[in-house]
């Protein structure tokens, strides 16, 4: 079984450019694995608007924070094809209820995905995703994990710098 970390970015994102910022950092590399749900045409631009106009259409579902950034790294995976499934289901989770793009990332030793979901909904009366909903995924994306052969090993709560 292969072992990832997931990362729980714990910023507060509710500055006026969290949107822009934190989707246009997991889209700025040069490569093609970025996907986006809910978005036609796909790209960085209409991403950034769909998360926007989601705060605009449903402002009793918003909240001061905009988006949550979570990222899962490989230890020893290399597979992109194994990868691309396995976030797609992640992305399928919370794309039920939330806008989300995702990205993977092959600038370091270790491939990593950067999830960036609205903290939004586009369903109406659905709370927020707050970090403890957030957290409540947890074990459903182990068992979406597991059913890939991984095994997320630790969850880390990266508070900011």
């Amino acid at each position: 079984m292969t072992e990832a970390n997931l990362t729980l970015k714990m910023d507060s994102y509710s500055n006026p450019d969290a949107i822009e910022n934190t989707i246009s950092y997991i889209n700025r590399l040069e490569n093609s694995y970025k996907y986006y749900y809910g978005v036609w045409p796909p790209s960085t631009e209409n991403a950034i608007r769909l998360f926007h106009q989601t705060r605009e259409m449903f402002p009793q579902n918003a909240c001061s924070q905009q988006v949550q950034h979570l990222i899962i790294s490989f230890k020893k995976l290399k597979d992109i094809g194994l990868i691309s499934q396995f976030a797609n289901q992640i992305a399928l989770l919370f794309s039920e209820n939330y806008p989300v793009c995702y990205a993977l990332h092959d600038d370091t030793e270790h491939l990593h995905i950067h999830f960036i979901i609205s903290a939004t909904s586009y369903i109406p009366n659905v709370r927020p995703l707050m970090i403890e909903t957030l957290i409540s995924f947890i074990p459903e994306l182990r068992k979406i994990a597991f059913s890939h052969n991984i095994n997320i090993k630790e969850v880390i709560k990266k508070m900011p710098k």
